[in-house]
């Protein structure tokens, strides 16, 4: 199926309340956003916030002082989560601290309530293009889904930052009314397998696959600083520990609930390899890959969704791009 039918696929799984779990990953945190003029200077205190792996590792880069020698040295290997291997022996224990730090100066409490007045005031337009223009929009919009859609269980996110739940709590905050069937939602951030007391009924669950950092007002967990996944590594060890609770629960819901999979690319070797052993029991569920921006006549795009339908992989494809995209699945929310 060509992937701009897939879309209406997806909708019908919308309509029918489908269980769903989402796969999101740092592409959800982006904004097309550059703060020019005074609303977005005052809203994004700087320039540099865009959360990029090439921005993080800068700043790991900046902070290891480390010699122009050892920068072209760095440079010149290709593979991200080497150069991160090499950061983080440098860096010792301030490695996860200069992280949390990067993280929460460009995206916190803060920040995210400036951007919900922006996105409030544009959330009911039927054109698609005012999610372009608000800071986080998308984030919002993804919140703004999972609370209006109760089909939807459980998110699994390889992002370490609490802006999704927090993303969710401002929304409750503000508009309660909008979102009656889960007024009494309590987001809870999952990143050490599962905690020992029981869940809340209310809670929904959203597990950090790849760690948590914490803002500033929680203490970061006592345990080493390979509690994430960013280096080579901790993506070796990860693989290979096939009964951890990242890898079992996964599994898990790929295998048995209909998934949607958002601002993460299926270059990624841990999504693709969860994938491939998921597809061996799948049932009749299916996985839904959202993607923006290819033209719908581009021959390469259906070269590319062909061979994803073969792996059970459906590709939900919007010429227009992401934001006509989240903005069509924000709809389709509100209506059912």
């Amino acid at each position: 199926m060509f992937p701009s039918q897939n879309i209406e696929e997806l909708k019908k799984e919308f309509v029918k309340k489908k269980s769903m779990a989402l796969f999101l990953g740092s592409g959800i945190d982006m904004t097309n956003t550059y703060p020019e003029g005074e609303k977005y200077q005052l809203l994004l205190q700087n320039n540099d916030y865009k959360l990029t792996w090439d921005n993080l590792l800068t700043e790991l880069v900046n902070a290891a002082s480390i010699n122009n020698e050892e920068r072209k040295a760095l440079n010149s290997f290709n593979s991200n989560t080497f150069k991160a291997a090499f950061l983080k022996q440098r860096l010792g224990e301030s490695y996860i601290p200069i992280i949390q730090n990067w993280l929460y100066t460009r995206c916190n409490r803060s920040v995210l309530l400036k951007s919900y007045e922006y996105f409030r005031q544009y959330q009911d337009q039927s054109n698609y293009l005012w999610l372009k223009e608000v800071p986080f929009g998308t984030l919002f919009a993804i919140a703004d889904i999972i609370l209006k859609q109760e089909s939807i269980r459980v998110v699994f996110t390889q992002n370490y930052n609490n802006f999704l739940s927090e993303a969710i709590r401002i929304l409750l905050e503000k508009n309660p009314n909008n979102y009656s069937g889960r007024r009494n939602c309590i987001p809870v951030d999952v990143y050490d397998g599962w905690k020992e007391e029981p869940f809340d009924v209310n809670h929904f669950l959203i597990y950090h696959v790849h760690g948590y950092i914490p803002p500033y007002y929680e203490m970061i967990p006592k345990k080493e600083s390979n509690h994430i996944v960013l280096s080579d590594e901790e993506f070796y060890n990860l693989s290979r520990d096939v009964f951890s609770w990242q890898n079992v629960t996964q599994l898990h819901y790929l295998t048995h609930y209909t998934c949607i999979i958002a601002g993460l690319s299926l270059d990624d070797m841990t999504m693709l390899r969860l994938l491939r052993h998921a597809r061996l029991d799948r049932s009749s569920e299916k996985v839904y890959w959202l993607r923006g921006g290819e033209g719908s006549d581009d021959g390469r795009l259906a070269i590319q969704a062909s061979y994803y339908e073969s792996q059970f992989i459906h590709v939900v494809n919007d010429a227009q791009g992401y934001a006509s995209l989240y903005h069509q699945l924000m709809e389709v929310a509100k209506s059912y």
